[in-house]
């Protein structure tokens, strides 16, 4: 790959923490447009009686866009400039939410999700590659373990508030809400960091090759590449044991329990990664770690018989462990990139096959466990698990650059 440089005018020695924890909103932001329409999904069901396949269709309709063009919109926001295209993808998510919250037809609605896509894909690819550049080199893979909880924060704080906005407000109350959310921060971002003379950077990419031939570049670029497989496999395993495994409790007050802890235990292993490679040990080794914990628990579940309380707690400690991957892949992309470029490809990439990991994980987990139930559970996580060590290893091959 053509060698990038950044020019910028000055050196940020602190790290600056409003901004971080602002730009960390912006995710949470994002993220909601997966988890408003999770939390809605009964109602969506019964105001447009399109059918469960279709109305889940429009939930997965976000992915699809960071499935298929997650590397260009690194390179894209490269060249455009990160706060440019994060600013543009919030605004551009308040206006679709705006439009939602008049409750279109379902082809518009369909149409709005398919337009999140870009939204969302804008700023998990700009708001991480920012939060690098105003992190203090001590501080980084600290930062990029709070960024890693965006994810499941959203999913619990719509699951909490939204549900409530929802229940006595309806579904216009929701979308609209979400839309004055996601746009305030927009706001908030640009006018805070417009003049911040850490992000007053130019990226200069070399232009004369080919798109495509750079995309080809990323793909080939272990540096980007490594950290997005170790991620893949993480979100091919975790959204299958959130929806999954409660099914498997046969306690219903424990099966509720589970539903509401499990994404809090992940998004508590997220950060813990992010703590543990900045302060004890690289990223790629706390991956390795994750992925064995991860595995080592598969096998006690396997002996696990009868006692429904075990079966939680050996869960719930499966599922920290498999909190710690993300973060610790988030982490390994500011170690390992040469240049702030090279971080938002490598953040397009993990978007793409953390898309990729989504879509393909819940339907094999459903045909293991609907054919083998437990046994076919732990086999599945298994395999998983050898990839991740893996790359894990690879990765650990790489020289960092910090």
């Amino acid at each position: 790959m053509p060698n990038t440089t950044v020019h910028s005018p000055m050196v940020e020695p602190k790290t600056q923490w409003l901004n971080v924890i602002l730009l960390w909103i912006a995710g949470i932001s994002a993220a909601m447009q997966f988890a408003k329409v999770s939390v809605s999904f009964d109602a969506l069901l019964a105001h447009y009686q399109m059918g469960a396949p279709s109305t889940g269709a429009a939930l997965s309709a976000v992915g699809i866009v960071g499935l298929v063009f997650g590397v260009s919109a690194g390179m894209i926001a490269s060249r455009v400039g990160y706060l440019k295209v994060l600013v543009g993808a919030l605004l551009l998510g308040g206006t679709l939410s705006f439009v939602q919250s008049s409750l279109p037809s379902f082809q518009v609605l369909f149409i709005t999700r398919m337009l999140e896509g870009f939204s969302q894909l804008g700023v998990v690819v700009a708001a991480p590659t920012l939060i690098a550049k105003l992190s203090a080199p001590q501080h980084r893979s600290l930062t990029m373990g709070i960024w890693g909880t965006f994810f499941g924060v959203a999913f619990a704080v719509c699951g909490w508030l939204g549900k409530s906005i929802l229940g006595h407000y309806g579904l216009q109350a929701l979308f609209l809400s979400h839309g004055v959310f996601i746009t305030a921060i927009g706001v908030v971002l640009f006018f805070k960091l417009r003049k911040n003379p850490v992000l007053d950077l130019v990226p200069v990419t070399e232009m004369q090759e080919g798109f495509l031939k750079q995309m080809m570049q990323v793909y080939r670029n272990p540096r980007a590449l490594l950290p997005s497989c170790v991620f893949l496999f993480y979100t091919c395993t975790l959204v299958s044991i959130l929806t999954y495994v409660p099914g498997l409790i046969d306690d219903a007050s424990l099966k509720t329990l589970m539903l509401v802890v499990l994404p809090l235990i992940s998004t508590s292993g997220t950060f813990l990664a992010g703590a543990i490679a900045q302060y004890l040990m690289k990223p790629q080794r706390v991956a390795l770690m994750a992925y064995c914990g991860v595995a080592s628990c598969a096998v006690v579940l396997s002996f696990i018989n009868g006692s429904a309380g075990w079966f939680c707690f050996v869960v719930g400690i499966l599922v920290l462990f498999l909190g710690m991957v993300p973060g610790s892949a988030l982490a390994m992309i500011p170690t390992l990139a040469r240049n702030p470029s090279e971080q938002a490809q490598g953040y397009g990439l993990l978007a793409q096959f953390g898309n990729l990991g989504a879509t393909v994980g819940p339907p094999s987990f459903a045909t293991a466990i609907s054919l083998y139930g437990l046994t076919g559970l732990v086999a599945l996580v298994l395999a998983v698990c050898c990839f991740g060590v893996l790359f894990s290893l690879l990765a650990g091959r790489i020289k960092g650059t910090r």
